[in-house]
């Protein structure tokens, strides 16, 4: 299982470029099953509602990976917590954020 949490990345979809790199060229040929859990904070939410381009592009290529690899899954979960900026202190929601998350990502385990 890899889990990735993206906080404010400018450009998360990178991270899932990355692992069809590591598919591609047999970097996980050990592993009988991967699954891959993207986790997006509060961050890439949009205030009209819906979620940014940044965000569903990532999500796309999980999804790309996922069909061009059988024994490949792609889950894009939530953090629901919007992450600090530089120096800030974390807001008193993280916990049960993060407690989102884990569940989201044990669901999504086979």
């Amino acid at each position: 299982m890899l889990v990735e949490l993206e906080m404010r990345r400018a450009d998360p979809a990178n991270n899932t470029v990355k692992l069809l790199r590591s598919l591609e060229t047999g970097g996980l040929d050990e592993d009988d099953t991967v699954v891959v859990c993207q986790a997006f904070s509060a961050y890439y939410d949009l205030a009209t509602g819906g979620v940014s381009t940044k965000r569903e592009n990532a999500a796309f290529v999980g999804r790309l990976a996922a069909d061009a690899f059988d024994r490949v899954t792609f889950h894009a979960v939530e953090f629901p917590v919007e992450p600090p900026k530089r120096g800030a202190s974390w807001p008193d929601a993280w916990p049960d954020a993060l407690a989102t998350t884990v569940d989201a990502v044990i669901e999504a385990t086979p």
